[in-house]
């Protein structure tokens, strides 16, 4: 479907398994409360990336927001909260505005949209006409380099459109075979020196000192945070699975953007003692689980009713790679700084580790097929989809179907291909039977 078309499609919300899930909202709403209020207060606001250490801005009393998630929530709200079908997704809207400044329709949704708001606030001066009364205004604009292929020129877009100042740390890609290496020293002592910088600029900026006590109780709050998703995943593994793929990204929200503190712990620990009492009683997301999907990728945020299409036909997602956290190493306190570098550069980006996990997880999670969320507008997901998808049938036998379509951008959504295809693969899979 032509993005020039402007075809409205039909989307619908996801159904909940589990009850934390639906608590996220709150949880996401408290956040842009508190930033207003905190930017009433005089307290340092940042606009950052997903890939950013989130216990950096916490430890130095720094409310951080980002475009990235901004863009997602803009995906499902409509103007003024509306739910009137007849009014277009605010994500639509921005991204509009993006395009009518010469911003290619083929760039990252969330680039187009959260560029988008900042160009529309900036022409009318209302910075409030958005999701939640938009993201505060920045006084500092953080990113990395790593992963994402417009992140540092988008920010630094962000950042001289607001007069802001802006830092970019360099995040080295780690391109190993195998799921998980030791980094080298030299390595470590690298994006240690990164990490520093970024800490300085913050200084800078904030005139707030760094405490690397103050860092190692937010560190505290990750790891235990990350003990508790550990136990969540394992948990996920049982049959009938008790949580899936809506339930796991409606949840993320947390995790990705409040690690280190007690919040997030506190989400997570509900979340997890509530699916454990959904495996002890066998309580799956449906009554007749006859298969089991993964879903690779990021999903459309416009449209998550799509985690519950093939539940008419017995199958349900349990699984979905996207924003899992790997296990930590053990704590390091007396070096947080190293101890930062050395959790990230144990995670491989390459082709070959990501092919290897998700090899990995179809068999731990019992994965009878796969959906590849395939982003025409984000080439790092788009990359290794196809070779994932020849790895799943040549290593396990297992059947992938690629949906296109944009993070946020409805518009680049085909309805009618993507059910049909889906209709098809569910057959097949049926046909099939269960994974043993």
């Amino acid at each position: 479907m032509s993005i020039q078309q402007e075809q409205r499609i039909k989307t619908s919300k996801s159904k909940k398994s589990i009850q934390t899930a639906t608590e996220t909202w709150a949880f996401i709403k408290e956040d842009y409360a508190n930033g207003h209020k905190g930017k009433a207060e005089g307290r340092p606001i940042a606009w950052s990336c997903a890939a950013m250490d989130k216990e950096l801005y916490h430890c130095m009393g720094v409310l951080p927001f980002f475009p990235e998630q901004f863009a997602a929530l803009s995906a499902v709200q409509r103007r003024g909260g509306t739910r009137d079908e007849s009014v277009e997704k605010e994500a639509v809207r921005f991204a509009r505005a993006a395009e009518q400044e010469d911003y290619a329709s083929y760039l990252c949704g969330y680039q187009r949209v959260a560029t988008g708001f900042v160009i529309e606030s900036l022409r009318t001066g209302d910075w409030h006409d958005a999701p939640l009364g938009g993201m505060p205004k920045p006084d500092m604009i953080v990113t990395t380099s790593c992963v994402c292929d417009v992140r540092v020129k988008w920010f630094e877009d962000m950042a001289q459109r607001l007069n802001v100042p802006y830092f970019c740390m360099d995040r080295p890609e780690r391109i190993f075979k195998g799921i998980l290496s030791t980094p080298k020293e030299h390595e470590v002592d690298y994006y240690a020196s990164q990490i520093e910088d970024c800490l300085t600029f913050i200084e800078e900026v904030t005139g707030t000192r760094y405490d690397p006590a103050r860092l190692n109780e937010c560190l505290d709050w990750a790891y235990k945070t990350n003990n508790v998703r550990q136990e969540i995943l394992q948990l996920r593994k049982a049959v009938p699975s008790p949580m899936g793929c809506a339930d796991g990204f409606g949840t993320m929200y947390p995790g990705m953007y409040q690690s280190g503190t007690k919040r997030c712990y506190d989400f997570y620990a509900k979340m997890r003692d509530e699916l454990r009492e959904r495996v002890e009683k066998g309580i799956g997301q449906i009554e007749n689980e006859r298969f089991r999907l993964l879903w690779y990728g990021l999903p459309t945020w416009y449209n998550m009713g799509i985690f519950n299409y093939f539940e008419k036909f017995g199958g349900v997602f349990v699984y979905e790679p996207a924003y899992n956290p790997d296990p930590w190493p053990p704590r390091r306190p007396e070096e947080p700084i190293r101890e930062i570098a050395h959790r990230f550069l144990l995670r491989g980006t390459g082709m070959g580790n990501v092919v290897d996990s998700i090899l990995h997880d179809c068999q731990e999670y019992k994965i009878s097929g796969a959906v590849l969320s395939y982003l025409i507008t984000c080439r790092p997901i788009v990359f290794p989809a196809v070779e994932i998808s020849a790895a799943l049938e040549k290593e396990l036998g297992i059947p992938s179907v690629n949906l296109e379509g944009d993070l946020v951008d409805e518009r680049l959504f085909s309805e009618g291909q993507v059910y049909t295809r889906l209709d098809a693969f569910a057959e097949q899979l049926l046909q099939r039977g269960p994974r043993a």
